[in-house]
């Protein structure tokens, strides 16, 4: 299967579409009384704590996060 880089991009958002759901899923499962709001924080948490891409999803040495203005 060759596809395209738009194609590429479009199957890493499928990917993190799902494992999105399946973070939610898990939360629900393990805290059945969760609330949206501890939903949304949670998974805000995650996006911005996923284990393994404490540095990002990039492979080579991290860059200065203050070049954005983080």
């Amino acid at each position: 299967m060759d596809l395209q880089p738009v194609g590429k991009f479009a199957v890493v958002l499928e990917l993190l579409e799902l494992a999105e759901r399946a973070f939610v899923y898990k939360l629900k499962r393990e805290r059945p009384e969760i609330t949206q709001p501890e939903i949304d924080e949670a998974v805000s948490k995650w996006y911005r704590h996923r284990p393994g891409a404490e540095f990002g999803d990039g492979v080579g040495v991290p860059g200065d996060p203050k070049r954005f203005g983080l």
